[in-house]
């Protein structure tokens, strides 16, 4: 009866007043809905954007989510552009209010749905030192993510990767000076909301100089505020100031700020209310990073994390373990005064008032015959080809590929099931036409004086631990060096691997595994076009931030 007194209620208010979205205000809907109500619009669960049948398990629990506890969004991690928009549909008009729809796309949306588009690597726009890039791609991310029924893209990445350790930021980082951080991600929150979403700068205060993956364990970032100040909340406050409409905060331990070491930032008054609302002015959206990693749930349970959530000064509780549980604690604690409820009216306005702004009260469903006309557009796959291209760096160039009587070619890839290596063995072989090219599968420690192009696709994994590659590959490496031969390698992803083998002759990185990567890569190798990119990062005393050799390869 809830849903129905609800929805009376509203078309009853819309009817008589003639309201537009623009006199829907949130106090107006929130005077309709119970405390648990209010409680629940803090709620984003997850799930993947198959269109699942309404007898599974998964629907079912989405629906007793989204009809009876009233929760206040969802975010997809997997699936199709017109299937997740189908089930958006759905779930939208299950929903009395409408849902707000987030999503991961740092890249495209090619990150979780295998027909979307793909760009490269933040890196790769530090490193092409282009903030129209930046700002263009986020428009078309922007737009896309509208036509799919998504309304906050958590991006951009405003972590200043100044670790080369660091085993989950690394590329998705554009680098590791405050200010080129700054300019890029300002640029690409300019397109993001200028193409109808809420970008979400993360991971607050900053997630870049950490050797230890929060989804797995609690980093601790043991500087003081000066040091914050000149570089981990550069990004940040410029962000703020931009007018970021959303804010995420990280898994991380800052003793300097929190004095409890097993309280994450996540949880933090003192981070969250007290640096960011507070001393920073930051009035927007705040969002958790997700609440099922291990950064936080090694020290608490889903009730004890909802409510700290609340008392912290968060907005939307990200993926808790138990959803049920955190309303529960999260209730309870009001009416045992533990929490104001002037605190869940607080969180719960500002939701509703951005689900106003975003027009969701007049039009929340999606037009599913115009998603294959809007995602990963001719227009997306060119600028994607534009950011490749000016983005490949060339390190070191003691060699001449157009003098070599043979190209051995030689690729690791570490990720499972990557096809790659594959896509570089045919670009290649394509612009190389007439050459002598061999892809050795055997014998390899066997290849001597000869030119060796190593392909190297090593890329941040969720939960790895790493963003290196096994010694076993270093090893080969260091071998085909050491017998005499000419090799080249091409950094698909990690910029840090050259300190891994110094004395190979060439050393090339193109930030990520995107098929524009490979292509332009390929091109400067042809000498089709220039290597012009500039290094986003340090990588040795020898290679410092700002170095390329800015030439074409004939």
């Amino acid at each position: 009866m809830r849903i129905l007194k609800f929805s009376f209620v509203l078309a009853i208010v819309l009817f008589f007043t003639g309201s537009t979205r623009s006199q829907i205000t949130p106090d107006s809907i929130m005077k309709n809905l119970t405390l648990r109500e209010k409680i629940a619009q803090m709620i984003i669960t997850n799930s993947d954007g198959f269109n699942y049948d309404e007898s599974s398990q998964e629907f079912s629990r989405l629906r007793d989510l989204i009809v009876n506890k009233k929760i206040g969004g969802v975010i997809f991690f997997k699936g199709k552009c017109l299937e997740q928009a189908k089930f958006t549909n759905r779930l939208q008009n299950l929903s009395d209010i409408p849902l707000l729809i987030s999503a991961d796309y740092e890249r495209g949306t090619s990150m979780r749905l295998v027909d979307g588009s793909l760009f490269p690597n933040n890196m790769a726009i530090g490193a092409a030192r282009n903030p129209q890039l930046a700002y263009k791609m986020g428009l078309l991310i922007g737009k896309e993510c509208r036509a799919l029924g998504v309304h906050q893209n958590y991006s951009p990445v405003m972590d200043v990767n100044n670790n080369p350790d660091n085993p989950i930021i690394n590329v998705r980082s554009f680098g590791e000076d405050p200010l080129l951080v700054s300019e890029m991600g300002d640029n690409m929150i300019k397109g993001l909301q200028e193409g109808g979403v809420i970008a979400t700068a993360k991971h607050f205060p900053g997630h870049g100089d950490t050797d230890i993956d929060s989804h797995n364990d609690l980093p601790v970032i043991p500087y003081d505020m000066e040091r914050l100040n000149e570089i981990e909340l550069v990004p940040f406050k410029s962000a703020i100031q931009s007018g970021v409409g959303s804010v995420m905060i990280a898994h991380l331990s800052f003793p300097s700020l929190e004095k409890n070491p097993k309280v994450p930032a996540s949880l933090s008054p003192a981070i969250v209310d007290g640096l960011l609302k507070n001393d920073l002015k930051f009035n927007g959206l705040i969002v958790t990073d997700a609440l099922n990693m291990s950064g936080v749930t090694k020290n608490f349970s889903a009730g004890e994390i909802a409510v700290r959530c609340v008392k912290a000064g968060i907005d939307f509780i990200l993926m808790d373990t138990d959803e049920m549980a955190a309303i529960d604690a999260i209730e309870e604690s009001v009416k045992t005064g533990d929490i104001k409820e002037e605190r869940i009216n607080e969180s719960c306005r500002k939701i509703l008032d951005n689900k106003i702004r975003l027009g969701l009260f007049s039009d929340k469903l999606v037009n599913e015959n115009l998603v294959s006309v809007n995602v990963n557009t001719p227009e997306e796959k060119a600028l994607s080809q534009q950011i490749a291209d000016e983005s490949i760096t060339l390190v070191k160039d003691e060699f001449d590929i157009h003098q070599s009587a043979s190209v051995n070619i030689i690729p690791v890839n570490t990720i499972k099931d990557s096809k790659s290596h594959e896509i570089f063995n045919k670009e290649f072989s394509d612009a190389f036409t007439g050459e002598n090219i061999i892809f050795p599968q055997q014998n390899i420690q066997e290849i001597t004086g000869e030119t060796v192009i190593v392909p190297v696709f090593s890329k941040v994994l969720y939960k790895s631990g790493t963003a290196g590659i096994p010694q076993e590959y270093l090893s080969m490496i260091n071998s085909l060096v050491q017998n005499n031969n000419k090799v080249i390698v091409i950094s698909f992803g990690n910029p840090y691997l050259l300190k891994d083998f110094p004395e190979v002759s060439g050393y090339i990185c193109a930030y990520g595994d995107s098929e524009t990567s490979i292509i332009a890569a390929v091109k400067v190798l042809k000498g089709i076009i220039p290597a012009k990119g500039k290094l986003p990062v340090t990588i040795s005393e020898k290679y410092k931030f700002g170095f390329g050799i800015n030439k074409i390869l004939k």
